[in-house]
């Protein structure tokens, strides 16, 4: 393989990551702003990790432990629209791990 198809072949993985970290951070706002919960998930996730929603993608467990610590009462049903949401691309293998650490 050419040094120029290596590149691109390398970009196209890139790109379709990016796509899978947008559309879950978009299934993410939809669910926590339909839920009403948005702002409080939002900023302690800032608080706690120095991040953004946006960075739940590639730490799942971020996500997850502040949705359990704050909103208990609500955590089976944000991961169950979650994983609604997010099941017809469960077998993209960073989708299916995210899934994952979100409903342990």
């Amino acid at each position: 393989m050419s040094d120029t198809q290596q590149f691109v072949k390398s970009q196209k993985l890139h790109t379709y990551d990016k796509v899978r970290e947008a559309l879950v951070h978009t299934v993410l706002e939809k669910t926590l702003h339909s839920a009403g919960i948005y702002q409080t998930i939002t900023s302690e996730i800032e608080r706690t990790y120095n991040c953004s929603l946006y960075d739940c993608y590639e730490h799942p467990e971020y996500f997850s432990s502040i949705l359990e610590n704050k909103h208990r009462e609500m955590y089976d049903l944000v991961t169950g629209a979650i994983n609604k949401q997010l099941e017809m691309f469960s077998h993209e293998k960073p989708i299916a791990r995210f899934l994952q650490a979100i409903s342990s």
